[in-house]
This record gives C-alpha cells, structure tokens and sequence, in this order.
C-alpha cells in the first residue's frame, strides 16, 4: 500500500501545538472575522478543515459548531463536537448545516478531492459558505526540493493558488459571491522573483529544509536526519539578515469570501 506521506504532516503532533497557535495572531484575527462575516441568523456551522480548532474552539453560545478534520492529530485539540472524515465525502445529509466554513484548507487538495470538496460544501449548506484561502499566492516562490528524491514540493502541502478570478462562480450558479476581501494585514518582500532565487540558493542540498516539512514522494524529513539539520543555522542566518533588510510591501494573507445560497427559480 502506498504510504500517504502528505496525510503525515498532517498527523505530525507538532503541526497543530496549541501553545504555538496561540501566538499566531493573524489566525485568531482571520477566526474573529469569520464570526462577523456570518449573519447572526446562522445557528449552526460546519467549520471543515477545523484543524486544531481556532474558529471552532471559540466560545460563540448562540451557534452550534461541529468542527470536521481528516488529521486525528488535529482534532485531538477541539473542544466542540468533532468528527475525523474526509471533506470530498461528507458524511451529513442535504442542508444540515447553515453555513459551512472552510479555511485554509482548499488549497492543500488535489484536483478530483477538490471539486468534490466544493459539490460537498454545497450539499450540506443550507443558506451560506465562507472560505479563506492564500492571497495572491504563487506556489513556485514557496517550494522546496527534497535533497534525497530532488521531488519539488510546497512545505505546507499546497498544491492549487487563489487569484481574484478564482471565486465568483467557484460554487455554481445558485450560489452568489456576496463579499470578498483580502485580510489580515501582512509585509513580504518586494521583488518576490529575485528573492525567490536567494531563498532557492539558500535552500540548495536540503540546507534550510522547512523543520516540520515531509516530502510527499519519498517521506523525508529533516527531524530525522542530523546531518541535513546542522546544515541549516549558518545559512539560515545569512537568509534571516537578508530577509530584514530587504524591502517589503503591504499585502494581505487570505482571501475571505462569502457566498449566499439563492432561491431556484
């Protein structure tokens, strides 16, 4: 049987450490504003992709919140009703739920789970959707190469980028786009195609291989290998001096955008 290296980084404990979330304000950010953006009409939600819970966990009396993950891992952390299945198979009944919500969780799924994953989010959402996934992103700025298999590949597991043009009819035609925007502030850097070629540089050989990353080939990982591992501080200096000097420009973190479901005619 084929090992699921990819579904390994997710099941990785140290993915979802709550101490190391809880200083991530620009996740709680992106959690307190999915709590706006639904209408205080909706009294239950579908939070798919729940991860470690940071939408999920939040104390919102008035909404009943079942938070859904395939990651046993992740799920160990939620607070909620919880459920480990699979998004492209959701194992609920037509318009169970008010509104469904799917956060940085899109972009991780390969074609045919994805399409499914959408047709899902639409059966069992009885009036909304909400999602947010990477502003603006360019995958071949972020990957990195295993230095055993020379496999390139994304240290998170994206496999799809969002760009303005993605979300209008991403659900079909009886569901209207009724907000998009980018959020939560963030500054990268400038000139991001020659910074991209310093960061490739720096990564050459495995050196600066991402600490918590698995190639989703071959399974490496550089917590397992010391050698790779003592390659990385020197370099990673140098990178780290580079990175603080070099000019930066506003942007956002995620796309959120929230569709409403239309009556047939």
């Amino acid at each position: 049987m084929k090992i699921k290296y990819s579904q390994a980084y997710f099941d990785n404990p140290k993915v979802w450490n709550p101490e190391v979330w809880r200083k991530r304000e620009g996740d709680l950010e992106r959690a307190r504003l999915a709590t706006e953006w639904l209408p205080g009409e909706v009294s239950s939600v579908l939070d798919v992709g729940c991860g470690n819970g940071v939408y999920t966990n939040l104390l919102e009396l008035e909404r009943f919140k079942v938070g859904l993950d395939l990651s046993r891992i992740a799920l160990e952390y939620i607070t909620a009703p919880r459920l480990q299945a699979d998004a492209s198979l959701l194992p609920f009944v037509e318009n169970s739920f008010d509104a469904s919500l799917c956060m940085e969780m899109l972009e991780h799924l390969p074609l045919l789970v994805y399409q499914s994953a959408l047709n899902e989010l639409v059966r069992v959402s009885r009036k909304y959707i909400l999602i947010t996934v990477p502003f603006n992103e360019k995958l071949r700025y972020g990957t990195v190469v295993c230095p055993v298999c020379l496999h390139s590949f994304h240290p998170f597991h994206h496999v799809r980028q969002f760009q303005l043009d993605n979300f209008k009819s991403l659900f079909g035609t009886h569901w209207r786009q009724v907000r998009l925007e980018g959020v939560v502030p963030t500054r990268r850097e400038a000139l991001p195609g020659l910074w991209n070629l310093i960061r490739v540089y720096q990564h050459r050989q495995g050196r600066n291989f991402p600490n918590m990353a698995i190639c989703p080939r071959c399974g490496y990982t550089s917590a397992k290998h010391v050698s790779a591992v003592q390659q990385v501080s020197r370099a990673h200096s140098v990178r780290s001096t580079l990175s603080h000097l070099w000019p930066k420009h506003t942007t956002f973190t995620w796309w959120m955008a929230f569709y409403r479901k239309e009556a047939l005619r």
